[in-house]
């Protein structure tokens, strides 16, 4: 009860928790005590897979980068979920053609010739339409991803609070103060609608 390694134990729980929250709203932050993200930015450019989404495809892959390049905007990765990766190593560049290879080759962190990060923070529960489950995939310079910290972490210890205190219990609350921006709008373009079933 009295090791300071205990603490340290909860401090990084904490850390991890705060730092997923952190990644999770500068994707797609609901925008209600917390930012709102790349996905809920305006201006940024938009790739559509159809009226109830559809599944990846290389010329959307394409058009996606020509949205940031078009913009003059410069892109240096991807992010997207496993969901997407997946059906995106099942997915021809052109139907029927498997000399042309798959969209997603053999680096798991590689599309296009750009960076890819994955995640399951980047949502798998979209909708558009009657489409439901849809994924996106973001492409830009991440470097315009501004995040500001008004305090990084902070642990607060409080024995007295009633409802812990009633039960011989103490309170333990892990804080970030925080927010999100998107410098330059058109250094991302997204697919939001991305069918992975």
């Amino acid at each position: 009860q009295s090791s300071p390694d205990v603490e340290q134990l909860v401090r990084s729980d904490f850390a991890s928790v705060l730092a997923e929250a952190v990644d999770r709203v500068a994707i797609k932050g609901g925008g209600t005590n917390e930012p709102n993200g790349i996905l809920s930015t305006p201006g940024i450019g938009s790739v559509a897979m159809g009226a109830n989404g559809g599944p990846i495809t290389w010329d959307a892959v394409m058009d996606l980068i020509g949205k940031v390049e078009d913009a003059n905007g410069q892109g240096a990765a991807f992010v997207t979920n496993t969901k997407v990766r997946t059906s995106a190593r099942k997915t021809l560049k052109v139907s029927g053609d498997a000399a042309g290879g798959f969209i997603w080759g053999d680096s798991p962190n590689s599309l296009a010739g750009y960076t890819a990060a994955v995640s399951n923070l980047v949502p798998a529960n979209l909708t558009k339409g009657t489409g439901t489950g849809l994924s996106p995939l973001i492409f830009g310079n991440f470097s315009d991803l501004i995040l500001g910290y008004w305090s990084e972490f902070d642990l607060l210890v409080n024995p007295f609070m009633e409802s812990a205190y009633k039960k011989g219990n103490v309170s333990v609350r892990g804080m970030l103060t925080m927010d999100i921006t998107v410098r330059h709008a058109e250094s991302f373009a997204a697919i939001t609608d991305l069918g992975t079933a």
